[in-house]
């Protein structure tokens, strides 16, 4: 299994919605300029990962954690600096991207495989493990739209851990959900991330996933400010960004 991530002075821009909309108001009330609404999102970011790398990227909301998973899974355009990845990616950030309301759960499974470039690896028998797994046999051949929000998660989850990458990209997937199947969520996640070759994971709060990793970085503001031990790292967040007393944290 092979695996490669280099980005190299990496910015990507993105739309402040609230200064748009006050350029927009004063070109019709007043005709004034159109101003600049370009905010930074991730801001001259060079990163490289290779075989063996377990990641723990840790930042408040907004620092650009996520931003860097999406440039690293081609669902972001670079507009400065140069992308390389090299392997099979599964991103579990935005699940059920690429999923088709109208059609069946079962249906939604092969467009999985096929929205990650995977559609060789699908078959009858790994199709009923994700089904079994997701806990959807009697509902899965009805429309997507018509699922839970519970049930949608459970099944975009199940179809992505299933697949076999190179780089396993991990978005603080277990935010909110059914306790029980979080749980088996997460003890199968533990087995891949040692299947992998490459793994990061982000989060605004360390959890039992940091533990994994064997390499930390902190991101601040659309840049990584730094990288280090998993001590120095999380002292660095508690202090310096989130201002709080390390010792306090349970």
């Amino acid at each position: 299994m092979s695996g490669l991530i280099d980005l190299h002075h990496i910015s990507v821009w993105g739309v402040d919605t609230h200064a748009r909309a006050a350029s927009l108001r004063q070109w019709f009330t007043r005709r004034k300029p159109l101003q600049g609404v370009r905010i930074p999102i991730l801001q001259d970011v060079t990163f490289t990962a290779r075989p063996g790398d377990r990641i723990a990227i840790i930042g408040q909301n907004g620092s650009g954690k996520s931003s860097l998973l999406k440039v690293v899974s081609g669902n972001y355009p670079v507009h400065a600096g140069t992308r390389e990845v090299k392997g099979a990616v599964v991103p579990l950030i935005e699940m059920g991207a690429g999923f088709e309301p109208e059609m069946s759960g079962r249906t939604n499974i092969k467009l999985s495989y096929a929205y990650r470039g995977k559609l060789r690896d699908y078959s009858k028998e790994m199709e009923q493990i994700i089904i079994d797994f997701a806990e959807l046999n009697e509902k899965i051949d009805m429309p997507f739209k018509t699922y839970s929000s519970g049930m949608m998660a459970r099944l975009a989850f199940a179809s992505a851990i299933f697949q076999s990458p190179d780089i396993l990209l991990l978005d603080e997937i277990f935010a909110a959900g059914d306790a029980g199947f979080i749980e088996k969520s997460r003890n199968i996640l533990r087995k891949k991330v040692d299947d992998v070759a490459i793994a990061i994971m982000v989060n605004h709060a360390p959890n039992e996933f940091i533990d994994l990793c064997n390499r930390y970085i902190l991101m601040h503001q659309g840049r990584i400010v730094n990288e280090g031990s998993r001590k120095d790292i999380l002292s660095q967040y508690y202090k310096d960004i989130l201002h709080i007393d390390e010792s306090a944290v349970v």
